[in-house]
This record gives C-alpha cells, structure tokens and sequence, in this order.
C-alpha cells in the first residue's frame, strides 16, 4: 500500500503540472484576441457613449449634457430625411442583390463550363474594385448631356437637365443603382458557394421525380440556398447602416439632404460641424439599431454567417 500511494504522488503531481501548463496556453491563446477587442472595439464604443453625453453650453464650454444629445437628434428633421433613406436602401438593394446574384449564380453553375471562371470573375470584380474607381466611372455614367445614363434616359423620352445624382427626386435611387451594381457579385458569390454544397444525390433524385428547369430552381435549389439567404440579408442590413464611401464620394449626401445616409451624416455632424456630442449620439443610435435588427433577425430567422460570408471586405 505504502509502495503504491508512493508512485502515485509523482504521477498526479506531473498531471497537475501538464493541466497548469495547458490553462496557462490557453491563456495564452486567448489574451491577445481579448486585447485587441478590448483596445480596438470595446474601449471606442465605452468612449463614444461617453461623448454622446457631453455636450457645449452657452459659454462654449464643454460639460455634462444627459440625453440632450439623443433629444436634439430625434428632434431634427434631417434624421428622419436619413432614416427613410436608409429604409429605402435596405427595402431595395437587398431583395434586388439577391435575386439578381441568385439567378446568376445558378446559370454559371448549371449552364457554362469552359467559361464559368470567366463569368465568375467579371461579375465579382466590382466588389474588389477601389470605391473611388466605382465612384469616378458612375459620376461620368450619369453626367448631364453626355453620360451614358442620359443617351438611355433619351431613347426613353425622358430628358432631364441635371444628373440623377443631382436632382433630389432621383438622387437616392441613382446611388441605389451604384451600390447593386457593385456588391451583387458578393451575392452570386455566396450562393454558388451554396450551390456547390449541395448534395448531388438530392438534386438527381429532383429529376427522376421530374423536377427540371424552373421547377428544380424553384422547388429545390432555392429551399437548399435559404442559410446563404438568411447570411445575405443580415450582411445586407449591417452594410446598409455602414454605408458611407459611395455616398461621400459621389454626393456627399446631397443635394438638400436627399442622400444622405448615417455615415455621412455622423460625419458632417461630428467633424464639419464640430459638434462631437451629437455625432457620438447619432453613433450610438446607428450602434443600437444595427444590434436590435440583427438579434431580431438571428431570433426569428435563425441567420448564422456560413464560412463564406465572414470573408465579406
């Protein structure tokens, strides 16, 4: 007994040291993630909040304000000019992506072979081509009496005397336009991912049951795609509230307001007009926004980000 209880104490002492050794790797491993969070992610957002509560008295000095920040906000009429077109970005550009890069997708995949990489490749170069390219080319795309928009607005009998960007009935829908044209090569991309993973024995049971064309489309390959949907339409949601390049560049959320988009309007707010407080608070709105419509969206629709999408740029 005395043996045994001997050549058992080293043993657990080794044990204990292996298992000190592996927490403190894992410590390892985790510390620079949690710094980096904490550093990069955690401490802005704390540093935001408290600006949003600080704000200039009559003096012009800086001191403790509450909520007047968030108040002034919602009781601006401007905010509400960029609430609708955000609405109108999402309730558009979103459904329109997707569709267009769903029946892209599926006709490379199912009806091109020697030329599938070639079609790939075109449809998804926007997405890796510069904003301020994007921005240039579609700037002389829907300039007046010249721009390719307006020989086509002309076959059409409307003539117009200023660009779609410039006009404030026409401005958000031509920005619109711009950001399907560059980011539904992102949709194609996920949904042939999706495609690809999809069981072959699913699909050629499909059409031994007479399942062909439109009807496998609709019946099958659609119902297999719905992780991929329910990715796009949360990426979709997160992107339309951190729209901010395009807009800038080509508009500048103009002209009279039109355009304008949260982004631009927490820049003009927080750094043409100088006030930081207000910006802050516009911030924290956008923030708490973008995670009451995600949670609801992971509640209700069960979204979860498949491989493919968490390399969104």
């Amino acid at each position: 007994m005395h043996a045994e209880s001997g050549q058992a104490g080293p043993v657990v002492l080794v044990a204990e040291r292996r298992s000190r050794r592996s927490r403190l790797a894992s410590y390892g491993f985790v510390i620079p993630a949690t710094t980096l969070f904490a550093v990069f992610i955690a401490y802005p957002i704390l540093w935001v909040l408290g600006q949003s509560l600080y704000g200039r008295n009559a003096a012009g000095v800086t001191a403790f304000s509450g909520v007047a920040n968030y108040a002034a906000v919602l009781g601006d009429a401007t905010f509400w000019i960029v609430v609708r077109n955000m609405v109108l970005w999402a309730v558009i550009t979103i459904p329109v992506q997707m569709l267009i890069g769903g029946l892209l997708a599926y006709f490379i995949e199912r009806h091109t072979h020697r030329l599938r990489g070639f079609f790939r490749t075109a449809f998804f170069l926007p997405v890796v081509t510069s904003v301020s390219v994007v921005s240039l080319v579609w700037v002389q795309i829907y300039a007046p009496y010249y721009g390719i928009a307006q020989e086509y607005l002309k076959h059409l009998g409307i003539v117009m005397s200023n660009s779609p960007i410039g006009d404030p009935k026409t401005a958000i829908y031509a920005l619109i336009i711009v950001n399907i044209w560059q980011w539904t090569g992102f949709s194609m991309l996920m949904y042939i991912a999706g495609i690809a993973n999809m069981p072959s024995e699913i699909l050629d049971a499909a059409r031994i049951d007479g399942a062909t064309g439109w009807r496998l489309a609709v019946h099958v390959v659609v119902p297999m795609l719905a992780p991929a949907t329910k990715s796009l339409l949360l990426l979709g949601i997160i992107g339309t509230l951190q729209t901010f390049p395009i807009v800038h560049l080509m508009t500048g959320g103009g002209p009279n307001r039109a355009s304008e988009v949260f982004g631009t309007y927490i820049f003009k707010q927080s750094f043409v007009i100088g006030d930081t407080g207000g910006g802050a608070a516009l911030s924290v709105i956008v923030l708490l926004l973008a995670l009451i419509l995600s949670l609801a969206q992971i509640i209700l629709l069960g979204a979860r980000l498949t491989p493919a999408a968490k390399e969104r740029p």
